[in-house]
């Protein structure tokens, strides 16, 4: 049964969302997707202070994925 209130970054493994996390960035970078997008960071920055993970962390295991 899932925990009511957890978000789905919440339930993702840290791997997945490493990758989330650095695809969603570069493709606002290169103009991809849409500034709204920005949302979907803040909603993973959050998921990630939670679980005690730096961004940077975050970052640099997402760019490993492809």
């Amino acid at each position: 049964m899932e925990k009511e209130g957890l978000s789905l970054y919440d339930r993702l493994p840290i791997a997945m969302l490493s990758g989330f996390y650095y695809h969603i960035n570069k493709n606002i970078e290169n103009g991809i997707l849409s500034n709204a997008m920005y949302h979907e960071i803040s909603l993973i920055e959050q998921v990630a202070a939670k679980k005690g993970i730096s961004l940077i962390h975050l970052y640099e295991r997402g760019s490993t994925m492809k």
